[in-house]
């Protein structure tokens, strides 16, 4: 009996070593095949790769910018998310996503980040009238006058403020106006993402002239605007110094005319008006003041605003000066820039020269588009 007993428990220990055997096994191929599935995954996941431009991970402020070229090839499916501004400066994170299978169909996903940096290298751009600028001693500059333009590649026109700062440009100078001397005037611009550009022109303060002539700063010609009687005297300077009475031009001026005493500063054969419409032979005086003709629709002769030309004699204008375009001609051509320009009020008196007669224009005349002092050879009037 006790020998049955025996056998009994060694078949029985056979049996449980047997089946722990398997179970040992059988874990065995369980581990070993979850090691080659990770290393089939980690295959595939090595296997996404993505080749990109280096050149597009800059890109230049207000340039066009496409993103999609920034990935020159890759493998597997990608996606792409992020966006870059080049309309704004700064630092922008692209995420790229490359997916597969790896050879046992599981997914495999590889992740790549990127950053691109839309940088603004480009300086605002200073452009001067003239190198020098001459007054007389005693006088005032007009420090601004002389730039002809301040802009930004990007940012488009600057605006002009005696303090400076981003998107704004001012122009100094330290400069006595008693003393003659040269002093030199510094152009600043800052565009709206910090770049300073400057330019420098020079102010060169001169003698006052001997006499009268002071009043013109020594210029060929000397203008004086009454604008209370809408009268122009021009004063012309002769071989002893003195300004004397030249010719006298009808004008238009307005509720916004100034009073004192400017020069001149720029000249355009055509520009845009309030209106919007547009002026003939224009002459800057001051600010938006200016010499021009009387208006057009359009920029072209035969379409005046004829009811306007009837005008001239009154105050019609919305500040600046109206002339017919013979004189507002005569000024462009004769008249050059820092030329003195007075105004002034005189219920009293014309002008040494008195008012000149204004040429009526018949509203029913088909030649009424013309001005009939335009000298050009299209002008009905002049056949």
């Amino acid at each position: 009996m006790k020998k049955s007993i025996w056998i009994l428990t060694g078949c029985a220990a056979a049996f449980l070593c047997g089946f722990g055997g398997m179970k040992l096994y059988a874990d065995y191929q369980e581990k070993e095949e979850m090691k080659r599935k990770q290393a089939a995954h980690e295959k595939a996941v090595e296997s996404l790769k993505a080749d990109i431009d280096e050149t597009y991970l800059s890109c230049e402020y207000g340039s066009e910018y496409d993103l999609t070229k920034l990935v020159k090839s890759h493998t597997g499916t990608m996606e792409m998310s992020g966006r870059v501004d080049p309309g704004k400066t700064g630092d922008y994170e692209i995420r790229v996503l490359l997916s597969d299978q790896d050879s046992y169909g599981e997914p495999a996903e590889r992740e790549f980040l990127y950053n691109v940096t839309v940088s603004d290298t480009q300086a605002p751009e200073i452009v001067l009238s003239s190198e020098t600028v001459e007054i007389y001693a005693g006088g005032t500059a007009e420090l601004t006058e002389n730039v002809e333009s301040v802009k930004d590649p990007v940012d488009g026109k600057l605006e002009y403020s005696e303090t400076g700062g981003k998107g704004k440009w001012t122009a100094s100078c330290d400069y006595d106006p008693e003393t003659p001397g040269d002093y030199t005037v510094t152009v600043r611009a800052e565009d709206l993402n910090g770049n300073i550009s400057e330019a420098e022109y020079t102010l060169s303060v001169k003698e006052k002239p001997p006499g009268e002539a002071f009043a013109g700063n020594g210029n060929p010609y000397y203008i004086r605007i009454n604008r209370a009687l809408n009268t122009v005297t021009v004063y012309a300077l002769n071989d002893s110094g003195t300004y004397e009475p030249y010719t006298a031009f009808i004008c238009s001026t307005g509720p916004a005319t100034p009073l004192g005493t400017y020069s001149t500063f720029n000249k355009s054969r055509w520009r845009l008006l309030y209106g919007p419409c547009y002026g003939q032979y224009v002459t800057d005086i001051v600010g938006d003041i200016l010499f021009h003709s009387v208006p057009y629709y359009t920029q072209y002769e035969g379409d005046l605003e004829y009811y306007e030309y009837n005008k001239l004699g009154t105050a019609a204008s919305m500040g600046c000066i109206r002339l017919c375009v013979r004189d507002a001609l005569w000024i462009y051509n004769n008249c050059p820039i820092g030329t003195v320009v007075e105004l002034y009020d005189d219920w009293d008196s014309y002008g040494p020269l008195g008012r000149p007669e204004s040429i009526y224009i018949d509203p029913e005349s088909p030649n009424r588009g013309w001005d009939p002092t335009d000298p050009s050879g299209n002008n009905p009037w002049n056949r």
